[in-house]
């Protein structure tokens, strides 16, 4: 259907197909049609309404501003909701189309005759409306004017994002204001850190407030945000600690700010969220410091299966050959539970020296990890003494020897296999007939 048959259709046709012209003009990406599309914001119908709102969104045109900024109070929240997402979506469309003087060095409220020149009326009035809006009674109005503006990269609402922050009555309207700064910080402004530093002090008990002020300074990775991180790092919500070890893995490749992040995080690699450990291996694995090195083995013992892979992975990209003399040290330490963590470890990273012996070590648990960890590394001498430990004392290492000898993937090994196949124990058996078919059709690897 043609441009003009769907804006005829918009006002013409019946409320179905008034709905399903709004949502194609949207895809078309045709401004022509944002003067209809505005018209459709007044009709009785919400379904209608909402959708002419996400249309807008997509046109991305800025004269729509002040109708979206108007739907903020529309009774129905559906449509609130797409109203708040176009403005967002506009906002993002002209950020990068809007020249620096309207985001720093004007004032946008009352922009200069200069700028006037070189900026369509249409984004200086949408501009306008944004700053009047956000001093709006309305909480949700502010909310959206502090998004668009943030994404927009406006510098110069700087003070009122500011006061919003730590004195807005609203706690989403002070969530709001830490976001927008958050944008402004990645515009360039400068003053969006230390401003963040100091909202993060007012937060009090306003969690979501605390998740937008901590995932901001996150971003920004600014020096001045280390104090927040390393007490985010034990703040209640666990968002929050998430966030703050993001950041500090951000600062801790900085050699003045290295210590004290490689602290923090060695704190959380105990924290009681699985999530919030597995991202704090990563994180140190950021700051590239060798203090790490020892934490992270110790964090596997006892550990969940995703937090061990982060943590293999995260030895992975420091110095082997500090990770290598920490692995050696590990293997012959007296508790069973590190040697085996080193010997998992070991079979993560490929770092097979020492394995030999580990797979003769009194505990049954650290030969079991040893076995498996020679099959992940594959090297042709282990697999004569993962044929000869088919013959464990111990059911689970019989079972990590044939599971490694099918990692292996080396068809030699069959021979070997079969003679183990009458096991007296059936998980050994089960483990015994994967690794032989496995071989048999031409590896595991």
């Amino acid at each position: 259907m043609s441009l003009d048959a769907l804006l005829q259709t918009l006002v013409n046709g019946d409320t179905n197909a008034r709905i399903d012209a709004a949502e194609t003009l949207g895809h078309m990406g045709d401004r022509k049609a944002t003067g209809r599309l505005t018209q459709c914001l007044r009709d009785d119908d919400p379904e209608l309404r909402a959708v002419a709102c996400e249309a807008l969104g997509r046109l991305g045109d800025p004269r729509a501003v002040p109708p979206l900024v108007s739907m903020l109070r529309d009774p129905e929240e559906d449509v609130r909701g797409e109203a708040f997402s176009a403005l967002f979506a506009i906002g993002e469309a002209r950020s990068k189309k809007l020249p620096a003087d309207v985001q720093a060095d004007d004032d946008p409220a009352n922009p200069s005759l200069a700028l006037t020149q070189i900026v369509w009326p249409a984004d200086l009035e949408a501009v306008k409306m944004l700053v009047d809006a956000l001093a709006d009674e309305d909480a949700e109005v502010r909310i959206g004017a502090a998004y668009t503006l943030g994404r927009l990269g406006i510098m110069g609402v700087f003070p009122q994002l500011s006061r919003m922050l730590t004195a807005d009555p609203d706690g989403d309207a002070r969530a709001a204001a830490a976001f927008a700064l958050g944008d402004l910080g990645q515009s360039g402004d400068v003053r969006a850190a230390p401003e963040l530093v100091k909202g993060w002090y007012t937060v009090g008990a306003d969690d979501e407030l605390a998740v937008l002020v901590v995932r901001s300074l996150a971003d920004l990775g600014a020096h001045e945000a280390l104090p927040v991180f390393e007490g985010a790092v034990r703040h209640r919500d666990e968002r929050v600690r998430q966030l703050a070890a993001i950041g500090l893995g951000r600062l801790g490749g900085e050699a003045q700010l290295q210590p004290r992040a490689v602290a923090a995080l060695t704190q959380a690699l105990r924290d009681p969220s699985v999530d919030v450990r597995r991202i704090s291996a990563g994180a140190l694995a950021r700051t590239d410091s060798p203090q790490a090195v020892v934490p992270l083995i110790q964090a596997v013992v006892g550990e969940a299966a995703e937090v061990r892979a982060a943590v293999g992975e995260a030895l992975a990209r420091l110095d082997p050959a500090t990770v290598h003399h920490a692995l050696g040290h590990a293997l012959a330490n007296p508790d069973a539970g590190l040697r085996k963590a080193a010997a998992y470890l070991m079979g993560r990273i490929g770092d097979a020296e020492g394995l030999g012996r580990a797979l003769g070590d009194p505990d049954a648990q650290v030969r079991k990890a040893a076995a498996l960890a020679m099959g992940n590394i594959g090297r042709p001498d282990f697999r004569p003494l993962l044929e000869r430990s088919l013959a464990d004392p111990e059911h689970v290492v019989r079972v990590a020897c044939a599971e490694g000898l099918r990692r292996m993937g080396d068809p030699a090994a069959l021979p070997a296999l079969q003679r183990a196949a009458g096991d007296p124990n059936a998980v050994v058996q089960s483990a015994v007939a994967n690794a032989i078919r496995g071989l048999s059709q031409g590896g595991a690897r």
